[in-house]
């Protein structure tokens, strides 16, 4: 039997990958589940919480919880937690120590409705009165980004891709530590672990007694909008500005919006101090950040600036085994290679392909084989091969360095072409594993040995030329997002 804790955490699991990142954040992550005879009861924080539950995910949980309960659960309720079961801390209120129930915050909830309010734009629709109750005490910046307790040094798997931005990390989480970067940025695509990292240095603050503000950076922005509309924002300022560490995830968000922009600047000043940190995340490195002017991406490359890449597949597959174990489940090593394999794009992706595949194991009661992997994420791997053509291949190639795939296929030699028409061979070669005659035939009839000699070529610039490698790994990845 499939205990309830269990039921919850594949519930939130699959949860995560059918909502928005705010979304979860916001209004799942708090919420918390236990058993009475055949009924899941959800604990949510209060009143409001049970309505917006209600209205726009009891039915997809209801079904989650069929899916992976097994029949031990007949029904599903929402109701407010009086006993105040929740262990998790919060994160944007300053923490000076670990808080007891009884003095947790208060919820606030995403966005108001104004459609503009001083440059700011507000799009989620969120009840109105939940609004007014959650942004009442806005200025004492109290809300429901919970610390992820499953996000810590601990479960973060390194591999050569994020090696780097770990060992930053880590470093900043040390009570006495003389390796500090300030500010320490961090970039890369989504679902690459990025706040798994933030979260972790968070979690390392709380257990030194260290204070520290959490923010993504659409919080921020609502929360600045509160203080500028009722003059409060100095006060704002001043509660932030007494913490350890300022984390602010996303902040390519702030870009064009003049008002939060220039007030983070303020903070920024003084997180960049004395014996402040300053932790910021993005989609791209600062030098690519051209929303913001010079002042900005300057500031933002003063201290450390660390990559998160996607993770090669020995990481992918350690990531795989490990996220396994934590289910209490076993995956075969050659079922773990497959998977990661045909899902190279970012951790996300790849914790779903395998939520997908438990869920199969669980709904047929079939062993975990390569062959039931296989079927189970047929789907996935269709697409990836659909991507994976000759065709698409010089097109990507073609686009990315802004060439014609006439030009590739054709017989100039020029090196702005020559170049990308060999990354495309040996593309082609590894990734549709095409014979040297067949991948110069479907360029233009060359012969198998200028393929050969592309393929050679390529390898030694990826070698030599860390810049010319990440082009091609990101090509890669691009041609392989399952």
């Amino acid at each position: 039997m499939i205990d309830t804790a269990t039921i919850w955490d594949r519930c939130l699991n699959d949860l995560r990958y059918q909502v928005k990142d705010n979304v979860f954040t916001m209004w799942l992550r708090p919420l918390s589940a236990h058993q009475e005879a055949q009924t899941l009861v959800i604990r949510a924080p209060n009143d409001y919480f049970v309505s917006y539950i209600k209205k726009n995910h009891l039915e997809d949980i209801k079904h989650l919880v069929a899916k992976h309960a097994q029949g031990a659960i007949d029904d599903v309720v929402v109701r407010v937690d009086n006993i105040n079961h929740k262990t998790e801390l919060t994160v944007d209120e300053p923490i000076e120590a670990r808080p007891t129930p009884s003095n947790l915050p208060s919820p606030t909830v995403p966005k108001a409705q104004n459609p503009s309010i001083q440059g700011f734009d507000f799009k989620d629709n969120v009840n109105h009165q939940a609004q007014q109750a959650a942004f009442s005490d806005a200025v004492d910046t109290k809300s429901l980004s919970y610390l992820n307790p499953d996000f810590t040094f601990e479960t973060f798997v390194t591999g050569k891709s994020n090696n780097l931005a770990y060992k930053a990390c880590y470093e900043l989480g040390k009570k006495q530590s003389k390796n500090r970067h300030n500010p320490l940025f961090i970039y890369g695509s989504s679902g690459l672990g990025k706040t798994h990292l933030m979260h972790s240095v968070a979690h390392r603050y709380l257990k030194s007694n260290r204070s520290f503000y959490y923010f993504t950076s659409e919080k921020f922005i609502n929360q600045l909008v509160y203080s500028l509309r009722n003059n409060k924002i100095e006060d704002f300022k001043k509660k932030i500005k007494k913490v350890d560490l300022l984390i602010v995830d996303d902040i390519h968000v702030l870009a064009g919006k003049t008002k939060s922009s220039n007030e983070f600047l303020t903070l920024f000043a003084d997180f960049t101090s004395g014996d402040k940190q300053l932790i910021l995340a993005s989609d791209r490195h600062p030098s690519q950040m051209t929303e913001f002017d010079e002042r900005f991406r300057s500031r933002f490359s003063w201290g450390l600036t660390v990559a998160v890449d996607p993770p090669e597949i020995d990481t992918r597959m350690q990531i795989l085994q490990k996220k396994a174990a934590s289910y209490g489940m076993v995956l075969p090593k050659e079922c773990a290679l497959f998977i990661a394999q045909n899902v190279v794009s970012n951790v996300r992706r790849l914790e779903g392909a395998l939520n997908q595949v438990f869920a199969n194991a669980n709904l047929t009661g079939a062993p975990i084989t390569l062959e039931m992997v296989q079927y189970a994420l047929k789907d996935i791997v269709a697409m990836r091969v659909q991507a994976v053509n000759m065709d698409n291949i010089r097109k990507v190639v073609a686009e990315f360095y802004d060439v014609s795939v006439k030009d590739i296929m054709g017989r100039k030699r020029t090196r702005n072409i020559a170049r990308p028409r060999q990354i495309a061979m040996a593309l082609a070669r590894e990734l549709t594993g095409d014979s040297y005659p067949d991948i110069g035939q479907s360029f233009g009839g060359r012969d198998h040995t200028t393929v050969m000699h592309a393929c050679d070529k390529v390898a030694q610039l990826r070698a030599t030329d860390p810049a010319f490698d990440k082009d091609y790994r990101a090509l890669a990845m691009m041609l392989q997002a399952a």
